[in-house]
């Protein structure tokens, strides 16, 4: 019996994502070394006052993150902006359930064609509502690193998948690779799928053009497809993974893998809630986050024993 559980976690370690190991490293000193959540973020620290440019904080991040990617040799650029917004929805205070440590709104990896073929990592970050009681000082250096690293890994994982993906198919362009990517429904939906669409019809315009009008876009159903792309699955485990082991440690990580997963508790993983909240409950797509976090627990594990090992034996020689 154990030999077969043995032969079952290593088919399934081979089915993630291993990414270097300076990547994590490398960009979480990044993100901890800007210190950008301490400089201002209010939406009257717009540069432009036209809610185009970056607060100082956005702009220290991106930055410090650029210069990661550069020492990392990664063919990559970062992009860093500020969602300038009148809505305390947006906003970060104290009564926002993100409040005070995840400042992400979104976050995004593409293959650029303004900038032909270079890979970018979008990512948007909220501003601070003084107005409403936000206040540096209540961050959590440690945890809001790890929002923000766990996120990069995450869109780097997409990276990867494609670079594997582009290998496997002979596609020697990162355009082409992604476009690929792009034009796969299973890996990426098209929001322009009917099925997407309340209303969605063939009409013709003043010119006599065929165009579609479609409204009542079905976000919830939209929102699924995504979540059970493989590409997805895979990518949501990895920094739900992290998360998971920095937040409650290995065995108790297992024990929830086992017992099921609190959404409601608020330290809870975002790349795990979205899962649970949105699929029902015996979708086969919940068995193989399931199964990929699983293999993420493990694989870091077993790198965070190596590194610590490595260490000490560095020490134990110097002495």
């Amino acid at each position: 019996m154990e030999s077969l559980i043995r032969n079952y976690t290593r088919v399934i370690l081979k089915e993630i994502s291993k990414i270097p190991p300076s990547w994590f490293s490398t960009i979480d000193a990044a993100v901890l070394n800007s210190r950008f959540w301490e400089l201002p973020n209010d939406d009257e620290d717009d540069p432009d006052r036209e809610g185009s440019g970056k607060t100082p904080a956005a702009a220290a991040l991106e930055t410090s993150l650029q210069s990661a990617f550069d020492e990392l040799e990664l063919d990559m650029d970062v992009i860093v902006d500020s969602y300038f917004t009148d809505d305390v929805e947006y906003m970060l205070h104290p009564d926002h359930p993100a409040y005070p440590n995840r400042w992400l709104i979104d976050a995004r990896w593409y293959v650029s064609k303004i900038r032909p073929g270079r890979n970018t990592i979008d990512m948007m970050l909220m501003l601070g509502d003084e107005d409403s009681g936000f206040n540096a000082s209540d961050v959590d250096p440690e945890a809001i690193t790890r929002h923000i690293a766990q996120t990069i890994r995450h869109e780097l994982v997409h990276y990867t998948q494609m670079k594997k993906q582009s290998l496997n198919k002979q596609m020697y362009s990162d355009i082409e690779a992604f476009q690929d990517m792009l034009d796969d429904p299973s890996q990426i939906p098209n929001q322009d799928n009917k099925k997407y669409w309340e209303v969605y019809e063939k009409v013709s315009d003043e010119n006599g053009e065929e165009i579609i009008e479609k409204s009542g876009f079905r976000e919830k159903l939209y929102t699924q497809d995504y979540l059970r792309s493989h590409i997805e699955i895979d990518a949501h485990a990895h920094d739900g993974a992290e998360e998971l082991l920095a937040v409650y440690g290995k065995e108790k990580s297992l024990d929830m893998l086992r017992r099921g997963f609190d959404t409601s508790d608020p330290k809870m993983p975002n790349a795990i809630k979205h899962y649970f909240n949105y699929l029902p409950d015996g979708d086969s797509t919940l068995t193989k986050l399931r199964k990929k976090l699983y293999s993420y627990i493990q694989h870091f594990s077993k790198s965070n024993e190596t590194y610590v090992r490595e260490h000490i034996e560095r020490v134990l020689s110097g002495l």
